[in-house]
């Protein structure tokens, strides 16, 4: 429960836009980790979420910073 709460302070002092993908990605951790007593599930479920579903989305923001250097 340490590493999801220390995970989520971190994130929010350091990079508040991230918090879209890690509160979720922590809560769901969390609750599999200790709920249904699986914390590599819980890891796993964790990692998915907040490094596996951004990844999904890199061709939208790629769009946005391509379309900026056309605007010159």
């Amino acid at each position: 429960m340490a590493f999801y709460a220390a995970v989520v302070a971190w994130c929010a002092l350091q990079m508040p836009a991230s918090l879209t993908f890690v509160a979720p990605g922590a809560l769901i951790g969390a609750l599999i980790h200790v709920v249904k007593g699986r914390p590599w599930v819980g890891l796993g479920a964790f990692l998915l979420i907040v490094v596996v579903v951004p990844l999904l989305f890199w061709p939208s923001m790629l769009t946005g910073a391509v379309g900026h250097l056309t605007d010159l």
